[in-house]
This record gives C-alpha cells, structure tokens and sequence, in this order.
C-alpha cells in the first residue's frame, strides 16, 4: 500500500518494493489512491525501477480488502505492507 492523496510518498515504494524484490518474491502488487485519477509520476518511476510487477489505482481500506481477499480484477496477496491510516491499519489486522 503505498498512499496517494494529498501527499505521496515515493520512498513508500521502494522501502516496501526493493526488499520484497531482494527476497525473491516474483510477484509484487502496488495499491495507491489516484485522486482524479492520475498517480504521482514519482510513484510510478519508484514502482518500475523497484520492480513492482501490477499496479491498481484504489486506495483506504478498500484497497486493503481488494489486496486480502481478490476481487475480479485483483488476485489476492499473501502479504500487505506499507503505511495507512487507522482505516487502512485496521484492515490489515484482519
């Protein structure tokens, strides 16, 4: 989870992403809030150059649940990390 509203957080990206990739793990899904639909630049470019293998635009807790139990268009993961707030905290406890 890497936010997106009013402030985004590049280093969000690689501090999750770069040890993900260095651990092995093949498969690296990125959720971020894309206010009127547009995701930070900087995001991205952390994302690509971290290896970050998908990227959805959905943030809060919603993200959380599309990351823990799949959707239609967002397999589930294993593992979520990254910052939030208390909603998004919360729904990683579950």
């Amino acid at each position: 989870y890497v936010p997106g509203g009013t402030a985004s957080y590049p280093s969000s990206v690689l501090m999750n992403a770069v040890p993900a990739k260095v651990a092995g793990v093949e498969r690296i899904v990125m959720v971020v809030p894309a206010p009127h639909g547009v995701v930070n630049p900087l995001v991205l470019v952390a994302a690509d150059i971290s290896g970050v293998s998908e990227i959805y635009r959905v943030g809060g807790a919603q993200a959380i649940a599309a990351l823990a139990y799949g959707t239609q268009t967002i397999k589930p993961v294993a593992k979520i990390v990254g910052p939030g707030n208390a909603y998004v905290a919360a729904a990683k406890r579950r």
